[in-house]
């Protein structure tokens, strides 16, 4: 009696960069020879892969189609007796197609387009790519590849790779999000086999959506279901995850890492395809869709091993928000650190909450990274000196508390730390302007001018510091700061890159105190933190006596946190915000909650053209603010927090 036949299969994560396709080249190939991969028949990885997934308007350029075509020439000698999936876009007129291509034993075997394009949240899909059609006709393309990168006719479409018996589909990322799923189709045609490649980003609770997603998608079809994923911060903004994910049968045979700090990440698991068919002929149903057809293709290979192997069934890890937030920046500002080819970070260190929080951050990125990548890990990036510097730049108004924070979580993280005053510059300017208006300026009448030249002030010399150590400037602005425009638009909202934008305040004020009660293993406890949290947020730029406080200022953070959840992540109208906010904060009266929430309305109405002039941000919540990812949104627009 025959044995059982096995197939090893592996999923990769790499870390790739938009529009470095020699970089992206050499980590494709350094899977393909490794040791990892060595006993692997299937290799499956991300979408997009040769190209990089954030190349943005650059999907356009026919040179880029070109660049992945030779890329994928090249990978087509290390498919000897495998079968490799990767990701390319491809033009075939007049449309450009978000493509797979299943290559083995150096012959490319065909490409099937992605159905379901992703355009909602950060993702823009459909402004380069044309979806493929359900019930499309394949369409032969072998006139787009030289003739030795083809041994018959190959086609791209929606196909079923029969190889040695073993039927084998892809969905590609937003194709396994949607209600109609082409691997539902595939299922019925007998495809034991579904892979998936995804660039799926980072956000709180997606990972476990993710996982249910298809792990129930494996127990409904009978079949192995693998995810391969991207990992970094690919192009700037969006943090891509990792955490691929090998199931069979609705049982979990393959967890890759989440958020690791390596180049590539390899989840690799064994099926025997006998046992898929035993778990299908018991337990599938008939679907009751309309019948479809799909090309069958199959494809040379030796036979795969007679021997019953498989992989032990494993548990999903948990993780919460703030420890998979540290996570995410962790590996987002080592990514954009090594991608930039700067030497290190440079933070205006306030002894407040949110500069405080990327001060430590950073110093959890530099542990961590040495720890996962070696001692030498920046010394090989040409960073030779400290990687963060920070400055507290003191004017009359800034308190000597504040002051000491600083300085003693500087020494703590072990950061570069200057202190200097810049009284004289902000007096210079001042007195400068009064002379141009011929009137002093005084703060009954002038305070809010008072209050931003400080904060712009303090710009300049920060640049300056920044570049005379070629490192990247820190913006320190959070998510309500944002939804509110509570900040300095060229003052404290300058940076080259805004990590925390992502998050609200108290989402941040939460963290940091989950942090001092170590929480997170890998970030101690400081003691210049547990002094920090005990001190009511400030901007300190009003006199000392006024006692300036941020809530104080706009109104309670937990509240200004409820109202843009409703108003921008639900979209309820004032009536239905107001209602909600009633219920939940009985401390306020009704009065006192609809004069915040119209303050709030206002704020955000005038606020929009500072949101567009934002640095670059992570996005790392359900939803975000960032116009150019999340949240587009007028900068003229009618009083329409008058009227809702």
């Amino acid at each position: 009696m025959e044995t059982s036949k096995s197939i090893t299969l592996s999923t990769v994560s790499i870390n790739s960069i938009a529009l470095d396709f020699e970089g992206n080249f050499t980590l494709h190939k350094e899977v393909l020879e490794s040791k990892e991969t060595e006993k692997s028949k299937i290799i499956l990885f991300p979408e997009l892969s040769l190209s990089g997934y954030g190349c943005e308007d650059g999907f356009y350029f026919p040179w880029v189609w070109d660049a992945c075509i030779k890329s994928l020439g090249k990978l087509l000698p290390l498919t000897n007796d495998r079968l490799v999936v990767v990701g390319l876009p491809l033009f075939q007129s007049p449309y450009l197609y978000n493509t797979c291509a299943i290559i083995s034993n150096g012959k490319i075997r065909g490409l099937v387009a992605k159905r379901n394009l992703a355009n909602t949240g950060i993702h823009y899909e459909k402004r380069w790519f044309t979806e493929w059609s359900q019930n499309q006709e394949p369409i032969r393309i072998n006139s787009l590849f030289p003739e030795s990168f083809t041994e018959a006719d190959i086609y791209l479409g929606d196909t079923i790779f029969d190889w040695d018996g073993c039927k084998i589909a892809l969905e590609i990322c937003e194709d396994s999000w949607v209600v109609h799923r082409p691997s539902h189709e595939y299922s019925e045609l007998g495809a034991s086999v579904i892979l998936c490649p995804g660039a799926s980003h980072f956000a709180f609770g997606k990972y476990e959506t993710r996982s249910r997603i298809f792990q129930e998608s494996s127990r409904t079809q009978g079949n192995v279901f693998a995810f391969a994923n991207l990992i970094g911060n690919e192009s700037g903004r969006a943090i891509f995850d990792g955490g691929n994910l090998i199931f069979q049968s609705g049982k979990i045979i393959g967890i890759g890492k989440i958020l690791p700090l390596t180049d590539t990440c390899i989840c690799t698991a064994t099926f025997n395809i006998q046992s898929i068919a035993n778990d299908r002929a018991k337990f599938y149903r008939r679907s009751t869709v309309k019948q479809f057809s799909k090309k069958m293709i199959s494809i040379p290979s030796s036979p795969f091993q007679n021997e019953i192997v498989s992989s032990p069934i494993q548990r999903l890890p948990i993780e919460n928000n703030f420890q998979s937030f540290s996570s995410a920046l962790i590996l987002g500002l080592f990514d954009y650190l090594r991608k930039s080819g700067m030497k290190g970070y440079t933070l205006s260190l306030s002894g407040g909450a949110d500069s405080s929080a990327l001060a430590i951050l950073v110093a959890a990125m530099e542990s961590e990274v040495k720890k996962e990548r070696g001692l030498s890990a920046f010394s090989e990036l040409g960073i030779d000196s400290p990687l963060l510097t920070t400055i507290y730049q003191k004017t009359e108004n800034n308190s000597s508390t504040t002051q000491e924070i600083a300085a003693n979580l500087a020494k703590e993280v072990g950061a570069e730390h200057h202190n200097i005053s810049i009284d004289s510059t902000v007096d210079s300017m001042v007195d400068l302007i009064s002379r141009t208006i011929k009137r002093k300026l005084n703060w009954k009448q002038d305070g809010i001018a008072l209050q931003n030249i400080q904060a712009r002030g303090r710009s300049p010399l920060v640049w300056l510091l920044a570049n005379t150590k070629n490192q990247l400037l820190l913006s320190t602005g959070n998510r309500s700061e944002s939804s509110v425009g509570y900040t300095t638009m060229d003052g404290d909202s300058s940076g080259s890159i805004c990590p925390i934008a992502g998050v609200s305040k108290k989402f941040l004020l939460d963290w940091l105190h989950f942090i001092n009660k170590s929480g997170d293993s890998r970030i101690p406890t400081y003691k210049s933190l547990a002094d920090l949290l005990y001190t009511k947020p400030s901007a300190e730029l009003k006199p000392l006596d006024e006692e300036q406080e941020d809530e104080k200022d706009l109104m309670p953070y937990a509240i200004l946190q409820d109202i843009e959840n409703a108003f921008v992540n639900h979209g309820l109208n004032k009536s239905e915000i107001l209602g909600q906010l009633v219920q939940k904060w009985d401390s306020y009266s009704s009065n006192e909650l609809k004069t915040m929430l119209e303050r709030y309305l206002y704020l955000f109405r005038i606020s929009q053209w500072k949101r567009e002039r934002f640095a670059v941000s992570f996005h790392l919540d359900e939803y975000g603010l960032d116009p150019k990812t999340s949240f587009r949104f007028p900068v003229l627009s009618g009083r329409w927090d008058k009227s809702f």
